[in-house]
């Protein structure tokens, strides 16, 4: 009779491989899929309405803040300035304190406002409609704006620069058109 061969054992075992070969790949697809269903309904993704085109609804972009960090209250004023040789404050500064971000007025913003010696303080500001104007930085000191030695210009109606000081206290900052005479609001940085 017809016993079964060599050739009839290896077809069988190509059979059982093949078919163990398959099963593996039906229980990791079973498995995707398990994890993939928990996932999707654990994180509630089946339930997104969409309008009749398949797209959302968009919501607009909040756009970015211009300033770093809020101006500081300023805690010490000298006690007798020397008027005489302070230019005119236009738009900002002692005679007009209310200058703010998006304003027309000549704003400066220090950030950030606590630093050590030597540390870089970031001074930006906006100033709309006068660019390529040039500003120069200055500090207050013994009541005297005094020139920094660092200048930066109006673009776009921004601006921005830095400086690095050795002084230590709480050191005010502003920025000055020496051609028009204006002058920014004061900014205090803490240095340690």
């Amino acid at each position: 009779m017809n016993e079964p061969g060599p050739s009839h054992d290896r077809q069988q075992e190509i059979i059982a491989a093949v078919l163990k070969v398959v099963g593996v790949a039906l229980a990791i697809g079973l498995a995707i899929g398990v994890i993939t269903w928990a996932v999707v309904r654990q994180l509630d993704l089946g339930n997104v309405s969409t309008s009749s085109s398949g797209v959302g609804p968009i919501e607009p972009v909040t756009p970015l803040p211009t300033t770093a960090l809020p101006l500081p209250t300023p805690t010490d004023t000298p006690s007798s300035p020397d008027t005489s040789a302070t230019p005119q404050y236009i738009g900002a500064g002692p005679t007009n304190p209310t200058a703010t971000p998006g304003s027309t007025a000549l704003f400066l913003n220090a950030s950030p406002v606590v630093v050590r010696t030597m540390d870089r303080i970031n001074l930006t500001g906006d100033w709309p409609g006068h660019d390529s104007i040039s500003l120069l930085v200055q500090q207050l000191q013994g009541g005297q704006w005094v020139d920094f030695g660092v200048q930066t210009e109006v673009q776009i109606g921004t601006f921005e620069t830095y400086v690095e000081t050795s002084h230590v206290g709480n050191v005010k900052f502003r920025v000055f058109d020496p051609s028009s005479g204006a002058a920014s609001n004061a900014v205090t940085v803490s240095v340690s």
